[in-house]
């Protein structure tokens, strides 16, 4: 049996550990694809925003109107040895007003060879005329109105995008557009963008971004809800699972216990009877009715005994499937205490000492008279049972604001306060006492709790060890 715990419970971390592993990994592959596509997103405003910067830096060149750039990808020399595009860019200062780049391109006119400001020749790829023209119109921009970096972080930072490490400088090859390298940690995304502001220079922008973490954890909200539930499920499962198991364990420890227990409880009496049954198959010995007076009253003790320990057993039984039926009357309380002291039984080797104290205005109580009595009767017997050879035990009766106080109080071996909370359990025994000899199967406060809850009532007690225990019974009335 403890070895199929252990199976169970080893397997049942492991599929745990597995299923929160699985949901780990399937959120953060959510939290990369979400992170992914935000970046882009984010990507896409940087580079509205980079156009808006050039747009801007376009229209406050100086003299705009007197300037023009055209580019020539035609002629013998348009395609090089390396099978690239020979592409030639000149910047050129307007002679008036009504000249325009068409005709500079078409005619190549309304220029003077002087009016050249600046011609350069880049080798290029095969590129589109539109990728072409858009480097062309950076080169000339950035001729007029070079790009401030700083300029260009204030704009990012308006609308809420901030740039660290920012550098400046050349690239290896020509970049034609911008582009972004995610990066990403445990709960930290962030891009590496590059923006090429002049790009047949080769001059470069790189920065570092920084991916927000909420917007990241309004997108995945729903994953993020869906997976908390469900761990939480399973760990409650797996607490409630485990709890289980341990309340099952206990309950098979007990009930050992209460067997081996049994056994012990029943090999007495049952020991008891035989001899007492052999001295009665003895004729010579039947003659002396002294010693039969003494066999019979024995017989009659331990045959008590018996019964009484098949009653709670048949008592705490009933208790497991169907309430304690109750047959509530109006009696006397301090006769029956009175009867109760006098038919208790004392060991020939101790000396018992019961006093009641009554505080009642009226001896009449509503109640079950037999399960009050085997309640009062119970507490007596284990204060008898667990006391040294003088024992002395108080009975206080105290009834008020229709409610009934009972209080039995005994100078025992007492309670530790570690077991205090476990007494009342079904089949517990504690762990101090003197002789483990004592009769007893855990079973009488146990009985002494369920009836005293089938009044509606509930049970304490304050102990101290080798000092006494004081129980003290409320009941409704």
């Amino acid at each position: 049996m403890e070895q199929r715990i252990k199976t169970v419970w080893i397997l049942t971390i492991i599929t745990a550990l597995l299923m929160i592993g699985g949901q780990s990994y399937w959120l953060y592959n959510q939290y990369c694809y979400s992170a992914e596509e935000y970046m882009q997103k984010l990507h896409k405003e940087i580079l509205q925003l980079e156009k808006e910067e050039l747009d801007a830096r376009f229209d406050k060149r100086k003299d705009k109107q007197q300037y023009a750039l055209s580019y020539n990808m035609q002629g013998p020399d348009s395609v090089n040895r390396q099978g690239k595009t020979t592409c030639k860019v000149s910047f050129y200062r307007l002679r008036n007003e009504k000249c325009n780049i068409d005709s500079l391109i078409r005619h190549n006119a309304c220029f003077e060879k002087d009016s050249i400001v600046i011609s350069d020749s880049f080798h290029i790829e095969n590129k589109s005329n539109e990728i072409i023209f858009d480097a062309v119109t950076r080169y000339g921009v950035e001729i007029t109105s070079p790009f401030d970096a700083a300029k260009f972080d204030s704009l990012l930072q308006a609308n809420g995008i901030e740039l660290t490490d920012i550098k400046t400088g050349k690239s290896d090859s020509i970049l034609w557009n911008g582009s972004y390298t995610p990066f990403r940690e445990l709960l930290v995304s962030k891009m590496h963008i590059v923006y090429p502001y002049n790009p047949l220079q080769r001059k470069v922008l790189t920065a570092t971004v920084h991916t927000p973490l909420p917007p990241l954890i309004r997108q995945m909200a729903w994953q993020l809800l869906s997976s908390l539930l469900l761990a939480l499920l399973l760990i409650f499962c797996l607490i409630y699972q485990i709890k289980t198991i341990l309340k099952q364990r206990k309950i098979d420890e007990m009930r050992k216990s209460f067997v081996n227990t049994m056994i012990h409880e029943l090999k007495r009496p049952v020991q008891t009877l035989k001899m007492c049954v052999a001295f009665l198959n003895n004729k010579s010995m039947r003659t002396d009715e002294k010693a039969m007076d003494e066999v019979l009253k024995d017989s009659m003790f331990e045959l008590d005994n018996l019964s009484a320990y098949l009653a709670k057993v048949r008592d705490m039984t009933r208790a497991d499937y169907e309430h304690t039926p109750l047959n509530i009357r109006t009696f006397d309380l301090c006769e029956t205490i009175d009867k109760l002291i006098r038919l208790s039984n004392a060991p020939a080797n101790k000396q018992v000492t019961i006093i009641p104290h009554y505080e009642m205005e009226s001896p009449l109580v509503t109640a079950d008279a037999v399960h009050l009595a085997n309640i009062i009767s119970n507490l007596i017997e284990n204060a008898i049972k667990y006391s040294g050879t003088e024992v002395h035990i108080h009975i206080s009766c105290t009834l008020q604001a229709h409610t009934l106080t009972l209080c039995i109080a005994d100078n025992g071996i007492g309670i530790p306060a570690t077991e205090q909370g476990k007494i009342f359990d079904k089949f517990y025994r504690g762990s101090n006492l003197p002789d483990y000899n004592i009769p007893g199967i855990g079973l009488g406060l146990s009985y002494v709790k369920l009836l005293t809850e089938a009044h509606h009532g509930h049970i304490s007690l304050s102990s101290q060890p080798g000092e006494g225990t004081t129980f003290t019974i409320v009941i409704p009335q």
